[in-house]
């Protein structure tokens, strides 16, 4: 030790000064969501601002903006109160999604349009997901005078609301197709449907 010491005071030894150093912890960003306000005055004024309903089918499905444009009538079993869709990923691709109360009556409205995609323009064509964002969605959040948040905010709002209401993670990140739990439609079971349309209903 007493030798050790005395490199160390020559500089005879390599000094790691690193070590010793303590980095403070990294603040986890907060990931921006729509606040239960907003969600409120869209809910109130889904009729009267064209277009909410379109935000809110994103907030109480998780889906991504284009993975909602992609969607057709196919895709939609009403019946059953479930949407078969996803893309971007292997998770992502014909998954189940629960159709939640809140939403239902929108995606019978948009069905009956019966547009080339479910979401669709007067003439019954489809968008892109930059037309869609610049013609309808900032200008409806405009009008309800709701911060511009992007539409992915709505894809972190469904989870938020998911985690606030105890929906188990697993559960969430299926709705949502996430990553981690690769899983396409014909792998579920009639029971997991039944388990999502559960925990999709506690928000």
């Amino acid at each position: 030790v007493m030798l050790y010491k005395y490199a160390l005071q020559d500089d005879i030894v390599n000094k790691n000064y690193a070590e010793f150093i303590t980095l403070p912890k990294v603040e986890k960003e907060e990931k921006e969501k729509f606040s239960d306000l907003d969600i409120k005055a869209m809910i109130d004024n889904a009729d009267a601002v064209p277009w909410t309903d379109t935000i809110l089918i994103m907030i109480y499905s998780g889906m991504r903006i284009s993975e909602m444009l992609e969607l057709t009538k196919f895709n939609v079993d009403l019946k059953n109160k479930i949407i078969t869709g996803g893309l971007k990923t292997e998770a992502g691709k014909n998954r189940i999604i629960p159709i939640h109360p809140k939403i239902l009556p929108f995606i019978r409205k948009w069905y009956a349009k019966n547009g080339k995609a479910l979401i669709c323009r007067d003439d019954g064509s489809s968008m892109s997901a930059k037309y869609y964002r610049e013609k309808f969605y900032y200008p409806a959040l405009e009008k309800l005078g709701i911060k511009k948040l992007t539409p992915h905010a709505c894809r972190h709002t469904f989870a938020s609301l998911m985690a606030k209401a105890g929906v188990k993670p697993l559960y969430t990140q299926r709705i949502i197709g996430h990553a981690d739990y690769a899983f396409t439609a014909n792998e579920y079971t009639h029971p997991e449907i039944k388990e999502l349309q559960k925990a999709i209903r506690k928000i």
